[in-house]
């Protein structure tokens, strides 16, 4: 019997950028179409330089793309598009984060023939390494790789687009195990990134993370909520060796847009508070701020700029990255943007054409338009920028 064969694109997620992450999103689809006793392959929209031709070269019984709203949404129109052009019975499928929001605007589309609703966590499976190469996605200065060992998040936050009824998973640690030791056989690898939404939730998962990185003598970098740390303290003490970066989300300093996010009364507290426990820690506290969110003014900067450098004063090691609020579908703030005169794209082409601009920008202006009093809030977000010294 002729297994059907299922090509899995990944397009890029911004139009340009020197080293990439394995795609594990594709990774984790693919298991579990391997483990249906399908034949598989993946392209990679970063590492060919004509992804159609590829995809047609392997006459494949269906296309699948996993899409992320913004440029990558852009790149999987642009490619289905150029195919349905060549070959109008081509079937494509589309899944990921864009589609669970919009499902019924992106079936709409003419080179869209399926939906993939849900999330596809590589949890029952094996992980199929052996359909990327290693070396594809190597910054030879860093060798690191990324892993995420738990999906969704326990977090409420209203401008992400983790929906809050997704239940949280861990993959059992046995298989993050495994997964590891196989991922240093196939390269020396000498950083681990966990891409996971917060890898601190329960602190006996942490050290047995801790444990694998020990037993590979591999770096890490983690997230982690602020709650978690203040609530364990200890843990650090536990698994400090080789943890060289914990990302801890701020998002404001403004107490004010801090409810608007449902960060949780006590946020700025708490991350004061991390601040303080992690400093007697030899490692960097790295961090976001999400400016222009729905509403906010030159107060709001205010206030957030007071509040970082206040942070920066308790732990010398914080480091931290600015980018500007983008409306998801289907979020809170997205609805609150709409208050403000913010049009969400109606069509499949127009996210596309939409995505071409809007994918995020680090530590660069961005003129959302429901920004008040906003020559105010620019002078002060520029000058701020040009003086921060610990940006990353």
């Amino acid at each position: 019997m002729i297994k059907k064969k299922i090509l899995i694109f990944h397009p890029k997620l911004e139009p340009h950028k020197d080293f990439h992450y394995m795609p594990l999103s594709a990774l984790s689809v693919a298991s579990a179409l391997i483990a249906q006793g399908l034949e598989v392959k993946i392209i990679d929209d970063r590492l060919v330089s004509n992804p159609v031709d590829e995809i047609l070269a392997y006459e494949a019984d269906r296309i699948m793309i996993t899409v992320y709203t913004g440029y990558q949404v852009t790149r999987a129109y642009e490619v289905s598009k150029a195919l349905k052009k060549h070959n109008p019975d081509i079937s494509i499928t589309w899944g990921g984060p864009h589609i669970n929001a919009l499902p019924e605007q992106t079936l709409q589309s003419r080179h869209v023939d399926r939906i993939l609703p849900g999330y596809y966590e590589c949890g029952e499976h094996r992980m199929p390494w052996e359909l990327v190469n290693p070396e594809d996605y190597i910054n030879p200065d860093s060798k690191r790789f990324i892993y995420v060992s738990t999906y969704s998040c326990p977090g409420v936050c209203t401008f992400c687009s983790t929906k809050n009824k997704r239940q949280w998973i861990e993959l059992p640690i046995k298989k993050v195990q495994d997964d590891i030791d196989h991922l240093m056989k196939m390269y020396p690898y000498k950083e681990c990134v966990f891409f996971d939404a917060t890898v601190f939730t329960r602190p006996q998962r942490v050290k047995d993370l801790s444990q694998i990185m020990m037993k590979h003598n591999l770096d890490w970098i983690a997230d982690a909520r602020a709650m978690e740390i203040v609530k364990s303290p200890d843990i650090l003490d536990l698994v400090s060796t080789g943890l060289k970066q914990l990302t801890i989300g701020l998002e404001s300093g403004s107490d004010r847009i801090v409810q608007q996010m449902r960060k949780g009364k006590n946020h700025l507290i708490e991350f004061e508070e991390c601040a303080k426990i992690m400093s007697k820690h030899n490692m960097i506290m790295a961090s976001g701020v999400i400016f222009g969110c729905p509403g906010e003014g030159p107060e709001d900067i205010k206030e957030t700029i007071k509040y970082i450098r206040k942070v920066k004063q308790i732990n010398p090691n914080f480091r931290l990255s600015t980018t500007f609020f983008m409306p998801l579908p289907d979020t809170i703030m997205a609805d609150e943007a709409k208050k403000y005169g913010y049009t969400e794209p109606k069509t499949l082409k127009k996210w596309a054409v939409l995505g071409q601009s809007n994918h995020f920008k680090y530590n660069q202006w961005m003129n959302n338009p429901w920004i008040r009093e906003k020559d105010e809030y620019k002078r002060i977000y520029d000058d701020f920028i040009n003086e921060c010294n610990y940006l990353i």
